[in-house]
C-alpha cells in the first residue's frame, strides 16, 4: 500500500516551496519512517499513521493548489477581470513599435511610415480599413478607419482588441505611438465600424502629453524611457488607462 501511495504522489504536480519549507517536511517524514520501522509489531498503528501521512499529504496538496505558492496571493482571489486585463497589457508590450520605420519618413503625410503602423503594427491592424490625412491645413492630424467584422484571421487578442474591456488600452497605446515616432500632427482619430456601430475617438498630442507629464517624442530614441514609462507604468495603472479614456469621451462630447 506504502508503495502505490508513492507513486500516486509522485504523479501529482509539483507545488513549488520554500528550501526551508522542503527541510522541515523532509525531516518530518523522514522521522515518521524511522518511527514507523520501530514499531512493525503493531501493524494496526502502522496503518493508522500511514493513513494520517496521506491524509496530510493530501491536504497539504489542496492547500497549495488553493493558495499558491508561498508569498503569493490565493488562486481563487484572482477574476476572470484581472486575468484578462493582465493578459491583454502583456499583450501589447510585446508589440515592437521601435525601429520600424525610418526617421526621415516619420511625418504625417508619409502614407507608407503611417500604413506600417496602421495595418502591420498596432493592435487592430486586422481590421484595418484605410486611413485620411489632412495636411493642408492646421490643426493637421491622421483618422485612421477600422471595420470590425467576423470574417477576420486575428485569432485571441488580437480578434478582441476592440471589445469593450480593451480599447482603452487600445486607443491610447496606439495614439502614443504616433505621436512618439511622427514629428508632426496634432490629433489622430480612431474610426471604427464595430459590427455596424460607428464609433469614433480623437486624441490630441496635448492629451498625450498630460498622460505623460512630457513630450513623447522622446520614447522614439530611448527604449528603455518607453518601456519604463509607457509598458511598465502607464499601461499597468488599470485605473489611470480608464480616466484617460473618459477624458477622452468627454472632450469628444463636446467638440
Amino acid at each position: 500500500m506504502s508503495k502505490e501511495l508513492d507513486k500516486k504522489l509522485q504523479t501529482l504536480p509539483k507545488p513549488k516551496l520554500k528550501e526551508e519549507t522542503k527541510g522541515e517536511l523532509h525531516q518530518a517524514i523522514m522521522n515518521h519512517k524511522d518511527g514507523a520501522t520501530r514499531i512493525k509489531w503493531l501493524p494496526k498503528v502502522k496503518s493508522a499513521a500511514l493513513l494520517t501521512v496521506s491524509v496530510l499529504a493530501i491536504a497539504l496538496y489542496s492547500f497549495i493548489l488553493f493558495t499558491g505558492n508561498e508569498g503569493e496571493a490565493p488562486r481563487s482571489s484572482v477574476t476572470d477581470e484581472e486575468k484578462s486585463f493582465e493578459n491583454y497589457v502583456s499583450y501589447i508590450q510585446s508589440i515592437e513599435v521601435h525601429d520600424q520605420i525610418d526617421a526621415e519618413r516619420a511625418y504625417i503625410g508619409n502614407n507608407g511610415a503611417l500604413g506600417t503602423y496602421h495595418g502591420k503594427v498596432l493592435p487592430g491592424k486586422y481590421y484595418a480599413n484605410g486611413m485620411e490625412l489632412q495636411t493642408k491645413e492646421e490643426p493637421m492630424g491622421i483618422s485612421m478607419h477600422y471595420k470590425v467584422t467576423e470574417e477576420t484571421s486575428a485569432t485571441g487578442f488580437e480578434k478582441e482588441v476592440f471589445h469593450a474591456s480593451n480599447l482603452p488600452w487600445t486607443i491610447s497605446f496606439n495614439a502614443t505611438v504616433y505621436f512618439t515616432f511622427f514629428h508632426n500632427g496634432d490629433y489622430v482619430t480612431f474610426d471604427i465600424d464595430y459590427y455596424g456601430e460607428n464609433r469614433e475617438y480623437t486624441i490630441t498630442r496635448q492629451q498625450i502629453k498630460k498622460l505623460y507629464g512630457r513630450d513623447v517624442k522622446e520614447y522614439a530614441d530611448n527604449q528603455d524611457l518607453w518601456k519604463q514609462e509607457v509598458l511598465d507604468k502607464t499601461l499597468q495603472d488599470e485605473k489611470k488607462v480608464q480616466d484617460f479614456m473618459e477624458e477622452i469621451r468627454v472632450s469628444n462630447d463636446k467638440s
